[in-house]
């Protein structure tokens, strides 16, 4: 079963079952602390979506409840992007505070020279990493609004996963671009990942339910409008972001054609916790390599 709406009231849900029902498509009502969700066979997802975009459209005058987020009105959770920006203040506090700060830099920042060569722990260990105090708050919050739209719409365990998964991608790629000497440090190749997932998911999400390529563009002019204005400054990696940003657009698109809606508890720990394992083994490489 995949759910289709979300946040609905009683009486939006029993209208929403009534239209299936007229048309065959068996469904069910489930209350969860949101409210009340309508759920259809995974095989029926486009056309229920389908018929009751119909009936809004042949009803023009009852309220339309969207059937889908949009990300405009994705309730952003940060509570798990408050967590991982603390961990970045944690990580950079213990940095400049130690005898010899750059040597951090030194040995587990994205230099394109030593990924190529084999030490690919790098692409994990730089997103953690940061030049000072302007660059790290930016970054802060960057993961807690765009981190915590991806756990809305992906889960904690999963969202978390992809946008790490963006950033190793990201710095990985990058050091190809480059192949030569070349250092970069910071979550903002991630956080742009997190752009594109949630960029990407909402232009096939649009075209998905009938809203055509027009919001489609938009969405993904939309995203690509905040890694001109956020990520080409002068000081900034344009290459690390673009390309963590194209990782999350592929992301973001595969998500979109999935059964959204549909967040396994024990897929969202494991997920959580491969994540961790990465960021910790690959700090754990580092520092005996």
């Amino acid at each position: 079963m995949v759910s289709l709406s979300y946040h609905l009231e009683r009486e939006q849900a029993e209208l929403y079952s009534l239209i299936l029902n007229s048309v065959g498509i068996g469904n069910r009502i489930i209350t969860v602390d949101d409210g009340f969700r309508i759920q259809v066979p995974s095989a029926m997802e486009d056309v229920a979506l389908e018929a009751i975009s119909r009936y809004h459209a042949e009803n023009p005058v009852v309220r339309q409840e969207s059937t889908e987020h949009s990300l405009s009105r994705l309730p952003i959770k940060p509570i798990s992007g408050f967590c991982i920006a603390l961990l970045l203040l944690v990580v950079h506090l213990a940095v400049t505070t130690s005898s010899a700060p750059q040597d951090y830099t030194d040995v587990f920042g994205a230099d394109s020279i030593r990924i190529l060569q084999g030490e690919i722990y790098r692409c994990v260990t730089a997103l953690l990493l940061h030049a000072d105090a302007v660059h790290l708050v930016g970054n802060m919050v960057g993961i807690v609004l765009f981190g915590g739209a991806v756990s809305s719409v992906a889960g904690s365990g999963v969202g978390w996963m992809a946008i790490l998964f963006c950033g190793i991608l990201g710095n990985y790629l990058n050091a190809f671009a480059y192949d030569t000497r070349h250092l970069s440090i910071g979550a903002s190749t991630s956080i742009f990942g997190a752009v594109g997932i949630l960029s990407a998911f909402q232009a096939v999400r649009a075209k998905r339910t009938g809203k055509g390529w027009k919001q489609a563009g938009l969405a993904l002019g939309g995203g690509l409008g905040l890694l001109a204005f956020l990520g080409t400054s002068a000081r900034s990696d344009l290459g690390a972001h673009l390309l963590g940003f194209l990782v999350g657009g592929g992301i973001g698109a595969a998500y979109g054609r999935r059964n959204y809606g549909e967040k396994v508890p024990a897929l969202q720990c494991v997920s959580g916790m491969v994540a961790a394992a990465l960021v910790v083994g690959a700090w754990i490489w580092g520092a005996i390599g």
